[in-house]
This record gives C-alpha cells, sequence and structure tokens, in this order.
C-alpha cells in the first residue's frame, strides 16, 4: 500500500488555495470592472505577471516577503503566529499567487460578456450596484466562474517551483504531488514515481474533459 500523504496535502493545499483565490478573483474583477484610471494597467499588469516570470523567480520573491527577518515575515511569525517558510502554508500562498492571474482572467472576461445595456436597464428601474453585482453579473458569469475555478485547482495542483522554493520538500509536511514525483526521481525509485504521474494525468484528463463539455453547453446556450 502506497503512502497516500502526498496526496492528501496536495488535496489539502488545494483546495484551500482555490477558495481564497476564487474569493479574491472574484473581488479583483469587481474592482477592475468600471475602472478606467491609468493605474488600470499596471494594476494588471501585477496581477498577471505570474503567469510569465519563471515559477521559481515567484518562488525566490515569496522567499524574500515571507522570510522570518522580513518585516511581513516577522510580523506573520511574531503577531499572528503564522510560519510560512518550510510550511504548508506557504504551499498554500505559492499556489494562491500563480493561480489567481487564471482565476481573474476568466472571471474579467465572464463579467465583461454581460451586455451593458441589461446593467443600465437595471440601474434604470433602481437596482442598486450591490444588487446587480449579485442578482445579474455573478449569474449570468456562473460558466466564467467555474471555468476559472477549475483551471485554478488544476495549476495549485501541478505548482512545482515556487512551491520548492518556499515550502521546500519536507516529508509528511510540504511533500506535493509534483515534487514528490521530482525526488522519487532523484531517488532511482521511478516505479512508485509512476503512480502520482499516473494520477495527474488522470486528473488532467477530468479537467480537460469538464472544460471542452462547459465549452459545448456555452454554445448550444448562445
Amino acid at each position: 500500500m502506497p503512502d497516500l500523504t502526498p496526496l492528501w496535502i496536495s488535496i489539502k493545499v488545494t483546495i484551500i488555495s482555490t477558495i481564497i483565490v476564487c474569493i479574491l478573483g472574484i473581488i479583483l474583477a469587481k474592482l477592475m470592472l468600471n475602472y478606467k484610471g491609468k493605474l488600470r494597467p499596471v494594476v494588471e499588469s501585477i496581477i498577471m505577471i505570474p503567469i510569465v516570470l519563471p515559477p521559481t523567480v515567484m518562488g525566490f520573491i515569496l522567499l524574500i516577503v515571507f522570510g522570518k527577518n522580513k518585516f511581513f515575515g516577522q510580523f506573520l511569525s511574531d503577531v499572528l503566529h503564522i510560519n510560512v517558510i518550510f510550511t504548508w502554508v506557504g504551499a498554500v500562498i505559492a499556489a494562491i499567487i500563480v493561480s489567481l492571474p487564471l482565476m481573474y482572467q476568466h472571471v474579467m472576461n465572464g463579467f465583461q460578456s454581460i451586455n451593458p445595456k441589461m446593467l443600465n436597464s437595471a440601474r434604470t428601474m433602481g437596482a442598486s450596484e450591490g444588487k446587480i453585482f449579485r442578482t445579474i453579473i455573478l449569474p449570468l458569469s456562473k460558466r466564467s466562474i467555474f471555468s476559472g475555478i477549475v483551471m485554478s485547482f488544476a495549476r495549485g495542483l501541478g505548482e512545482f517551483g515556487a512551491t520548492l522554493m518556499i515550502a521546500g520538500y519536507i516529508p509528511g509536511l510540504t511533500n506535493t504531488l509534483p515534487l514528490e514525483i521530482y525526488f522519487l526521481v532523484q531517488a532511482g525509485e521511478e516505479h512508485k514515481a509512476w503512480l502520482w504521474v499516473i494520477v495527474l494525468i488522470a486528473f488532467a484528463v477530468c479537467v480537460i474533459s469538464s472544460l471542452n463539455i462547459l465549452n459545448q453547453k456555452n454554445h448550444k446556450w448562445e
């Protein structure tokens, strides 16, 4: 019977990060939806930059920000008693950073696809912006939000570089599936690595299939 600890750690890290990313992605997209200021390109560039930066670079930045000798890392450790470096919390933060751009992009696309005339009609009838967001924008964007959740979960589950930099490889604590595969291969235990490779491939097939089904439903709906 194989040790399933890497699987449970990956599931825990990915579920927590996906929940946080979903909330952050929706909030950011809502804030940026009607913002036309000069800083919009800068803000969106900051949100999207993890997509183009190598994961190891993101991991290095996180290591600098959350290090115990740095202001933010020291604050978390001393005041909130939260240690980030070389803990599963670090793995969660790495997954959040690398998957947030995907969630934001999907949610924003969903929000922008809504006919502005519908929103203006609701405003004319006296609906508040909050009510419009809850009763019109969110329901009409549910497919885009779901796609973002699926993609964010998949990205978080497959995260390697940033996780290795900030959380390290600590068996039973931070050994997510990608890290476990890497270190099993390094140890010459390819036969054990194959199990987790198959698990991740099966998950990737499920993700792609679900997105294809969703796209087909979108086309029928259109």
